[in-house]
């Protein structure tokens, strides 16, 4: 018996359930997996493929980060708002035609080549807000049906003007300096993006318009009842995801100056890879700038890895395919579990070995107290996490539950119920105000 006592006492000095449990509780507890995950990939190619990360290569990807993680980035936000955007793939390729033709056609100026740009993206971003947020269409279905008109549009136009676009490269220092140039050392594009992903940090972490987003995203009713305007929020989640995939369709075009008719195709899927990989939740509300960042790294350098190792195409996004699965499967576990891990370990026993306890003689201040054995249940099984209850004058009983609803039983057997009120939250505490009104 001292052997075990000894080894628990010993068990709860070296392992402290209330550290793990602190961190569990902390926002940036979801970035360790993907940024470890960052790590070894890191790691691995760096031993497989000598030189890959050489200063030239560390540019170009520098480059196709500022463009990919701008993708991430809109996908990211809309995801936060409960939505989902498949759309993304063709609003890019319609994007880049819109830059191209703007520059390499109409001999426009760069500033307003980057408007024209811009509108296409707001226009895109628009009509999906509308159906979505103001008409309440499903995202999955709405984004998959404007991916095809995009993609139709983008197929209508390319062809007559594909000659136009590459027969014709613009002179503007100002578009070479966006698609090539350098600023201390990172390529311009890469700067305009992490200064991009630094402002949408700060809205999304530290602003009112993010929080609404992230609790429109967690919680659509409970949001509404809060005051909070949610189909504004939803529809201008997919505005800035148009205007975010524009701007990434802008360095793309000054970088390469040219497109194709594959341009964007299978792009939705490589961005939500990235996305679920870095750890933002398809189940909305959860995820931040960080973890799209940190996704968009890891899905570029594993498929350029792959490219360099003269893997096919198809293998490719076979194995993009097997990664968005895993990544899918860990989130739903993840967000299922660790809830009732954090239950378990978040208060720390703590072992103290209880001293045998006498009672007086003559007294029974240790007998069983059964005084509540013959009480009737209330409500067992009518309702699901009550909290608190209170009587009104006429003895008629009320109490809160989980759901957002006020249940009333009523005196004086208390058998029969009904929903009294709807809240959309879980209250917390009731009391009668001196005038009648129940207070939440």
């Amino acid at each position: 018996m001292a052997t075990s006592d000894a080894l628990s006492r010993l068990r709860y000095r070296l392992l402290p359930d209330r550290l793990f449990g602190e961190l569990l509780t902390k926002s940036w507890i979801d970035n360790v997996i993907p940024a470890l995950a960052l790590v070894v990939t890191i790691l691995v190619m760096t031993w497989i493929i000598p030189g890959y990360f050489s200063v030239g290569n560390l540019t170009d990807l520098a480059r196709q980060v500022s463009e990919f993680g701008l993708i991430a980035l809109a996908l990211t936000i809309v995801i936060l708002s409960g939505g989902i955007d498949l759309s993304v793939g063709s609003m890019f390729a319609l994007c880049v035609l819109a830059a191209l033709v703007s520059m390499n056609v109409a001999g426009l100026p760069v500033g307003v080549a980057l408007i024209a740009t811009l509108a296409t993206g707001l226009v895109c971003g628009l009509l999906n807000g509308v159906l979505i947020g103001y008409l309440r269409l499903r995202a999955f279905i709405t984004t998959l049906v404007t991916l095809v008109i995009y993609r139709a549009l983008y197929d209508i136009i390319f062809p007559r003007l594909a000659s136009a676009i590459v027969g014709s490269m613009p002179v503007s220092p100002t578009w070479d300096l966006i698609g090539f140039g350098t600023f201390y050392g990172l390529p311009v594009s890469f700067a305009i993006f992490a200064v991009i992903a630094l402002g949408a940090h700060i809205v999304l972490s530290r602003l009112r318009p993010g929080w609404r987003l992230r609790a429109v995203g967690g919680a659509r009713r409970s949001a509404y009842n809060a005051g909070i305007n949610v189909k504004l929020t939803v529809c201008l989640a997919y505005v800035a995801s148009g205007l975010l995939t524009a701007i990434a369709a802008f360095l793309f075009s000054a970088r390469l100056g040219s497109t194709g008719a594959d341009t964007g195709i299978g792009l939705e899927i490589s961005v939500l890879t990235a996305v679920v990989l870095g750890g933002v939740s398809l189940g909305g509300g959860r995820g931040s700038v960080g973890n799209a960042v940190i996704g968009s790294i890891l899905v570029l350098i594993l498929t350029s890895g792959l490219i360099r190792l003269s893997m096919p195409g198809s293998v490719n996004q076979l194995i993009l395919g097997l990664v968005l699965i895993a990544a899918v499967l860990f989130d739903a576990k993840w967000v299922k579990n660790r809830g009732k891990l954090l239950s378990k370990v978040y208060v720390s026993p703590t072992y103290l070995k209880l001293p045998n306890l006498t009672p007086p003689t003559g007294t029974d201040v240790l007998a069983v107290n059964d005084r509540l054995g013959a009480a009737e249940l209330i409500g067992l099984g009518a309702v699901e996490g009550p909290e608190d209850v209170v009587l009104d004058p006429d003895d008629n009983l009320y109490t809160g539950t989980r759901h957002g609803t006020i249940v009333r039983f009523l005196a004086p057997d208390y058998a029969r119920s009904e929903v009294f009120a709807r809240i959309g939250g879980h209250p917390l505490g009731l009391a009668f105000a001196p005038n009648g009104d129940l207070l939440t």
